[in-house]
């Protein structure tokens, strides 16, 4: 059953429409996945992440989402590193489909429904390709297939771009064998060294755009009702999509919504191998965790750039430290009594929050304004935590949690993790971060903090205080502040 309306922003149209699928209850997802010729980078994470968040919301109000991203496993540039490295190209497509597999595992993906391969998809391609050609919109030149963008009187409906003017900017660099120079390949003859798939038009392989569109018909149907990818493939890669796919089927729309999200740019400008700035996702995720990229690449809206820089990074840091803080203090209260009290006034503050927040991912996935409302109810725990009785505590520390539990952890992915953990590890990636360009002041470790606060504690029921004081200033030296709570210490870096 779906639980609520909701609004999503369709390129098509260029505004919001309210979501309504085929078949009531259902939702055929597709998200264009890599090419799988080396490691993604971090805007192929962040199209991950995003499709990954549509995939969860939508689970998450009662849809039935069938989703499929696939691999793009045939290309030029595979071919080209399989030469360089003296191996197949299937044999790279395979090693980087493995590759991708674990950067999504932890970055906390959920897996799809299907994860379909253009090499898997052959048989449908062809039969596609002749579709398009038996109803008079390919046409046949040495071996090769070529879609007429002129037999398809809405090319560019959803670029917005004119025939006659993308003509004009064609000519440059005219294959003069074509009709059109707009006109792409569906097919293309093989060439030597190449692998190539035999077809009634002689050996070869598909072109790029005929792909999807293939996988699409395959798993999904001929229609869809939501299709996802980057602002860059919006032309040409998803214009020629509908061309070919409306112009093979007979049926439009092929497509009902189209969803585009924003480029990342690193330090305000956008990352490209020309310009050396390409930041791959395993060096992130290594260095820092799947929750910061899920709450770095999340957390802006979805059709906003994001810029990937030192700043970004800590202040994602920063506020995961804020979520899992309070989950710690949650845990450590709930742990004061098995009474735990309901507070009515408290749930009906966490029951504004969530309203609030579907309300938000409901409008176009409005995340800025729901992980604010995560905020607002944070802050208003923390000034309620120490309030009452312990069995009020816990009541209040219980109904914060399965908020986390219920509702950020479902639709975010993030803040479902051992909280202890996660603070220390947390503190030690801002270490790293201040450390990047190593400047400033050497900070103590998370390990080292924990010593000086073990020899603070024994100081205190001694009646040291002195010495107590002391190594609460040396700490705070250190860019360490200590908070004495009633549940502790607790400490995080200035």
């Amino acid at each position: 059953m779906i639980t609520r309306d909701s609004q999503i922003y369709n390129s098509l149209s260029r505004r919001k429409e309210k979501l309504i699928t085929r078949k009531e209850g259902k939702l055929s997802f597709y998200s264009c996945g890599p090419t799988v010729y080396n490691l993604i980078h971090v805007g192929n994470l962040r199209s991950a992440l995003v499709a990954d968040l549509f995939y969860r919301f939508w689970k998450q109000i009662g849809f039935d989402v069938i989703f499929t991203r696939n691999y793009t496993d045939v290309d030029d540039k595979i071919i080209h590193r399989a030469q360089e490295d003296n191996l197949t190209a299937q044999e790279v497509a395979e090693k980087f489909i493995e590759e991708v597999e674990k950067d999504y595992e932890k970055a906390g993906c959920l897996d799809p429904t299907y994860r379909p391969r253009v090499t898997d998809t052959m048989m449908e391609i062809i039969g596609l390709i002749e579709q398009i050609v038996s109803r008079g919109s390919g046409y046949v030149i040495d071996g090769n297939v070529v879609f007429s963008v002129d037999s398809f009187k809405d090319y560019g409906k959803l670029s917005g771009k004119h025939l006659e003017d993308l003509e004009v900017g064609a000519r440059v660099d005219r294959d003069t064998r074509k009709r059109n120079p707009l006109d792409f390949y569906l097919w293309k003859a093989s060439k030597e060294g190449e692998p190539f798939w035999e077809s009634p038009w002689g050996k070869g392989r598909p072109g790029w755009h005929i792909e999807c569109s293939a996988m699409i018909q395959k798993l999904l149907g001929n229609q869809i009702d939501v299709h996802h990818g980057g602002s860059d493939l919006i032309f040409p890669h998803h214009e020629n999509e509908i061309a070919q796919s409306e112009a093979g089927s007979g049926k439009a729309p092929f497509v009902r919504y189209w969803l585009h999200h924003a480029f990342v740019t690193i330090n305000q400008e956008k990352m490209s191998k020309s310009l050396g700035n390409v930041f791959s996702a395993r060096e992130f995720l290594n260095k820092f965790s799947g929750e910061m990229a899920r709450y770095m690449f999340l957390t802006p809206h979805y059709r906003s750039p994001i810029d990937f820089s030192e700043n970004a990074v800590w202040s994602a840091a920063k506020a995961l430290e804020r979520i899992y803080e309070a989950k710690n203090l949650a845990e450590d209260c709930v742990a004061l009594s098995s009474q735990a009290i309901k507070n009515q006034a408290f749930e009906e503050f966490i029951a504004k929050i969530s309203e609030e927040f579907y309300s938000a991912m409901s409008d176009d996935f409005h995340t800025p304004v729901a992980i604010s409302k995560v905020f607002d109810l944070i802050k208003e725990y923390n000034r309620l935590a120490y309030q009452g009785s312990n069995d009020d505590k816990a009541g209040r520390a219980k109904s914060f949690l399965r908020f986390l539990s219920e509702v950020l952890v479902p639709i975010f992915g993030f803040g479902g993790d051992n909280s202890k953990e996660v603070l220390v590890r947390l503190s030690e990636i801002q270490k790293s971060i201040k450390g990047w360009d190593e400047s400033g002041p050497e900070q103590l470790s998370a390990t080292e903090i924990e010593s000086f606060i073990s020899e603070r504690e024994l100081a205190r029921k001694q009646k040291d205080f002195k010495r107590s004081d002391k190594i609460r200033d040396e700490l705070l030296a250190k860019g360490v502040e200590l908070k004495d709570t009633p549940l502790g210490p607790k400490w995080s870096y200035r």
